[in-house]
């Protein structure tokens, strides 16, 4: 367990990278100013031989801000074992475009992004759509909850997504009647005994600074850690 130097418990928690640009100097900063988390920085694809290591055992919860496809069917089944045991996750914005041959992915994260237009059942899914730049009203969905305690409905300058797949299982915290948005933006799901937390905010530094995506980031990963 690691304490700062005044003894105050600090969560400890793994942020994962790679596969997608991003500003690392802004990203970073968020992170720095949670003065009730210590964190190490995994790049992929060295971040997927953890699940199965001793060394995730230090890990009150998992950020990911990856955007990453190969995934090796060992890795899959460590990082399923480690949800069962009940393991925190935190996926940000782009790291819903993850492990498009993963089916199993879905259900973990709570939705998926098709990168490209995909055959199910002789019908084709449309490709999911971005939109960079855009004035979302976010509004509040349930502010009795954890996650969302202390909140208010924000606007704030983003990338949307639309064309998703959410499953029915989560529970939206956040929404947005933005007409290129997908309407659910943040949301919890559970994976064998691992509490989650998708965010959808998170390419530039107009998420990285805004003051309610730090207390959702920060309430997500305090929630995940139980």
């Amino acid at each position: 367990m690691i304490y700062s130097c005044n003894q105050d418990k600090k969560r400890q928690i793994a942020v994962i990278t790679g596969g997608h640009d991003y500003d690392s100097v802004n990203f970073f900063q968020a992170f720095e100013s949670f003065y009730d988390l210590q964190f190490d920085h995994l790049i992929q694809p060295e971040a997927n031989q953890i699940y199965s290591s001793d060394s995730i055992d230090k890990y009150d919860a998992l950020v990911f801000y990856d955007l990453f496809q190969d995934i090796t069917e060992d890795q899959k089944s460590a990082f399923t074992h480690m949800l069962k045991n009940g393991k925190g996750i935190v996926f940000l914005h782009h790291s819903i475009a993850s492990y498009q041959d993963w089916d199993e992915f879905m259900n973990i994260l709570g939705a998926r992004y098709f990168l490209e237009p995909t055959m199910e059942g002789g019908d084709t899914i449309p490709a999911s759509t971005y939109l960079d730049h855009q004035e979302v009203h976010v509004k509040v969905l349930d502010p009795d909850h954890k996650v969302c305690r202390g909140i208010e409905s924000f606007i704030m300058t983003e990338e949307v997504y639309d064309l998703c797949r959410i499953t029915p299982e989560v529970h939206p915290l956040m929404g947005t009647d933005h007409p290129e948005s997908m309407d659910q933006v943040v949301w919890t799901n559970t994976y064998g005994k691992s509490r989650i937390v998708y965010i959808q905010f998170g390419h530039d530094n107009n998420a990285y600074s805004n003051p309610s995506f730090r207390k959702l980031l920060r309430q997500s990963i305090s929630w995940v850690s139980k």
